[in-house]
């Protein structure tokens, strides 16, 4: 019988090198062998995160971008298929005749199919942040099976990378490694928040100097439609219409959006551990310095 105060999880194996993989509870095998059979078409358009860092957020902006505005109609997982819940076919069925096709995923870079066309962008978010919204997460989704979900055990579990997809820290170090390499564009959430029409103009032109264009055309008239329908007050209204599994109404998936939310959560002793965990895993790579400009990060005051 499940704990109603912690999370339920699936613990899938890799079918070649046996490596786990943490899916939400409920979730099989089938599921994770089918989504590491896809194949990377020459125009996909990838969107990656460890969760809850702005995977959705990130993958809206993309798909307005490239559809001139258009929103997505109908189910969002239909439009956007997120692999390691979806599979292989249902994204090989995704339409790309007129437009890239979108992923999302959150498996780590070695997990992700190569295309060297395909382009890849990783979005993060400071962990704090991340993990109190991972929290609220879990409560809202019936496969986690925690409608009391205790958050002193979410965060035990966060800090030790007990949670999906090999946790926060080593997730995000596997792929700043790699942010230099011609087809990846590392993100951060804080930046799209303190900048929307910079990192989404910077956004465009790695998709493709058309995209760019298109938004400066006409007095950016589009480049200003993406930045209203992409604001978190259209996007909380947005998921409600296509989210394809429902949420209780205290718990929507698009909760707060804040940067520093965490310090209505996190007491003292947490957020000192947090702090210490990236430095110690992100100081070898230097991903430990990408909130320094940013004092709701670090400070409680």
């Amino acid at each position: 019988m499940s704990d109603p105060t912690d999370v339920t999880y699936a613990y899938l194996k890799h079918p070649i090198t046996g490596e786990t993989c943490v899916y939400p509870g409920g979730f099989e095998q089938k599921h994770l062998d089918s989504a590491l059979q896809y194949k990377a078409k020459p125009t996909d358009i990838f969107v990656c995160s460890a969760p809850k860092c702005g995977t959705t957020w990130l993958h809206n902006i993309v798909w307005l971008i490239i559809h001139e505005g258009e929103k997505i109609n109908g189910s969002m997982m239909d439009s956007i298929p997120m692999l390691e819940f979806c599979g292989s076919e249902f994204a090989d069925n995704i339409d790309d005749s007129k437009y890239p096709r979108i992923v999302k995923n959150h498996y780590k870079y070695d997990w992700v199919s190569k295309h060297p066309t395909a382009k890849y962008l990783y979005i993060t978010r400071n962990p704090k942040d991340a993990m109190v919204s991972y929290y609220y997460h879990c409560k809202g989704f019936d496969l986690y099976q925690c409608p009391d979900l205790d958050f002193s055990k979410m965060f035990d579990r966060y800090v030790k990378s007990d949670i999906e997809f090999w946790g926060y820290f080593d997730h995000v170090a596997d792929w700043y490694e790699r942010r230099h390499e011609e087809n990846i564009l590392f993100l951060l959430y804080e930046d799209l928040k303190v900048d929307p029409k910079g990192e989404i103009l910077k956004i465009a032109k790695f998709l493709g100097n058309k995209y760019y264009e298109s938004l400066m055309k006409e007095n950016e008239k589009l480049l200003q439609e993406v930045i209203e329908k992409s604001s978190f007050s259209s996007m909380k209204v947005v998921s409600a219409e296509i989210m394809a599994i429902k949420r209780p109404e205290s718990l929507p998936f698009i909760r707060k959006g804040e940067v520093g939310d965490w310090k209505n959560h996190l007491c003292p002793e947490q957020s000192k551990i947090m702090e210490d965990l990236i430095k110690e895993k992100g100081g070898p790579s230097g991903w430990s310095s990408l909130w320094d400009n940013y004092d709701n990060v670090w400070r409680n005051n």
